[in-house]
């Protein structure tokens, strides 16, 4: 999915944040060339990872960077009880 489709699935978030995240590495998008020019692809782990961290940055003020950290282990332990079932 494109930015544009990531920013209407995550109320509040806007281009300039969702473009920062990227460049800091918080997340990893794959790149699609079209027509000469490179895109971000986020998968859907990306956009649940971003929609985890969002909610911690901009529900309880938490840094971008503990709130990308919190936001991966709680997929994981998500991960982990759907795998336990």
């Amino acid at each position: 999915m494109y930015a544009g489709g990531v920013l209407k699935r995550i109320n509040g978030l806007t281009y300039d944040k969702l473009s920062y995240f990227v460049r800091a590495g918080y997340v990893t998008p794959k790149k699609i060339k079209k027509e000469g020019l490179y895109y971000n692809d986020f998968s859907e782990e990306n956009i649940q990872l971003i929609k985890r961290a969002w909610r911690f940055i901009s529900h309880h003020n938490v840094r971008t960077r503990a709130a990308f950290k919190r936001a991966g282990k709680e997929g994981e332990d998500t991960q982990l009880s759907l795998n336990l079932k």
